[in-house]
């Protein structure tokens, strides 16, 4: 039989490297009164240190490094008394956390973003499916960091009622007005900021800005972010006889996001593939209008078409280049969308996250879709 949940609601979190947009959740949660322990089972990587992430050194009350080990439990002597957020089924480890928590009845909730749409996801559908059903037969619930996700939780075969939407939410990034220079004399000023790698859709970006330029000689588009081409995007912005309309700014710090989004007019995140795509946050906090692929799960809650921006087709150069077009005509536009961007980010703060949170956890509690043992009166309703 599955443990009590008892109050405070206390949990545990599963995450692979601390991160500055989870950071501010944690807090929100720790300041509802709710005792969050997180156990981070990597540290952080290179390409994210490149990106301009911080491998913190010491991390809040709570929070430590565990590895990929099981006995890293033990490191919290109730842990059988936790709801533990476990983030997929994506290596081994999590795959045995999963299992292993079923198994001595430990209450567990699913919560990931979906998956990239590639050959290997397709060849590891059987692993999805099995996980799926560990979820539906054992687990609180799943919650689904966007609706790509939930749709997917489904194919995996976990019922619609047993899902909740749980987004990233970060802190708001303040704007500075942009600077005199590069951008002063455009018309309007886009910007991407991000890795600048193809599942990001740079190439689609590139192609999208050349027809723009021909209809909008002064737009002009910032490209911010760790370059892994080499500099072959910077040679096809060239070729395509951009070269002067395209700067390229290089890795920005977590810390300068709002100086470098002070700097637009217009997000745009064209990307093949993004699970959720964080930016758009930051993006929307900053009052941007926003031009993103429907490939982002950010995109499909962040993005009102027509009233804070334009989604799109991913992978369609004609989409986007209309939707960018939209701002060159009429540069008031960027205006009234930032205003409701403004709008909609009160939706996504850390502080109203952690009330879904809470939510989304009392509602599978309650709900009478739960597996057989977390039915039983002996679970409560969480606080």
């Amino acid at each position: 039989m599955t443990a009590a949940v008892s109050r405070p609601l206390r949990l545990l979190i599963w995450s692979s490297i601390p991160t500055h947009h989870q950071a501010g959740f944690f807090g929100a949660l720790r300041q509802r009164g709710i005792d969050v322990v997180v156990h981070y089972y990597r540290r952080v990587q290179a390409d994210r240190l490149n990106m301009g992430w911080s491998d913190a050194l010491h991390l809040p009350p709570g929070e430590r490094y565990v590895g990929e080990v099981l006995r890293s439990l033990d490191l919290c002597t109730d842990w059988r008394e936790r709801i533990h957020v476990v983030p997929g089924y994506g290596i081994a480890f999590l795959m045995r956390l999963a299992w292993f928590l079923s198994r001595h009845g430990a209450p567990w909730v699913h919560w990931s973003e979906h998956s990239q749409p590639t050959l290997h996801s397709h060849i590891t559908f059987l692993v999805k499916r099995a996980y799926g059903r560990l979820v539906r037969r054992h687990a609180i619930g799943a919650l689904a960091i966007g609706e790509p996700a939930r749709l997917e939780f489904i194919r995996w075969g976990v019922p619609a009622n047993r899902i909740r939407f749980l987004p990233y939410a970060v802190p708001g990034v303040a704007a500075r007005p942009h600077a005199e220079g590069f951008r002063a004399a455009a018309t309007i000023r886009f910007l991407f900021l991000g890795q600048l790698i193809p599942r990001k859709g740079i190439d689609l970006l590139l192609a999208a800005m050349q027809k723009v330029v021909k209809v909008c000689p002064e737009a002009r588009l910032e490209l911010a972010g760790t370059d892994r081409s080499d500099g072959a995007y910077a040679r096809e912005a060239v070729r395509l006889g951009i070269g002067h309309a395209v700067e390229f700014t290089g890795m920005i710090e977590a810390a300068r996001v709002g100086d470098v989004l002070g700097r637009c007019d217009v997000f745009v995140l064209p990307s093949r593939h993004d699970g959720w795509g964080v930016v758009l946050n930051e993006a929307a906090s900053a009052g941007k209008a926003i031009v993103a692929s429907d490939a982002c799960g950010a995109a499909h809650h962040l993005v009102s078409h027509g009233a804070n921006g334009f989604r799109f087709p991913a992978g369609d150069v004609g989409a986007l280049t209309a939707a960018m077009l939209e701002y060159c005509r009429n540069p008031q536009l960027a205006v009234r969308h930032g205003g409701e961007s403004l709008r909609v980010f009160q939706e996504f703060t850390p502080e109203r996250n952690a009330l879904r949170f809470q939510d989304a956890l009392d509602s599978l509690l309650e709900s009478g879709a739960l597996p057989t043992q977390l039915g039983d009166p002996a679970v409560r309703r969480a606080q």
